[in-house]
């Protein structure tokens, strides 16, 4: 009985990583994640160019795209990362509109590169591969 439960638990193990491998994701809006991306390549060079309203208007789009993901991923099931990764993108996306309303553009850069590595992470783990 032991070895039978041993088993299966190695079994779960092994079979449970495979399951985000082949979780279906093809509805995601490819458009929005595209323009979310192309928008994160310009906050922060605006951000560093002192052009506030354009870096206030991506930061914006960025926190509505993140809160459209985190719904996203929370109606797919067991992708508990995702949504807490855009949960995280959210707060950077705030805390750099924080920082833009006090002229702080340190601190916003500084967001600005923690939403970057935030985007990163979730695509490392979801983005479909080219190819």
């Amino acid at each position: 009985m032991r070895t039978r439960l041993w088993l299966a638990g190695i079994v779960v193990g092994l079979v449970a990583p495979l399951t985000l491998a082949v979780q279906d994701f093809s509805d995601i809006d490819g458009e929005l994640m595209k323009a979310m991306e192309d928008t994160n390549k310009f906050l922060e060079p605006d951000i560093g160019g002192r052009n506030k309203d354009s870096a206030k208007e991506g930061a914006q789009f960025l926190l509505e795209g993140l809160q459209w993901t985190e719904q996203y991923f929370a109606s797919k099931g067991p992708v508990a990362d995702a949504v807490k990764i855009s949960q995280e993108g959210q707060q950077h996306a705030r805390d750099i509109l924080q920082a833009l309303d006090k002229d702080e553009f340190e601190k916003a850069a500084a967001a600005a590169r923690l939403l970057t590595k935030n985007c990163k992470s979730c695509h490392d783990l979801y983005k479909p591969r080219q190819g």
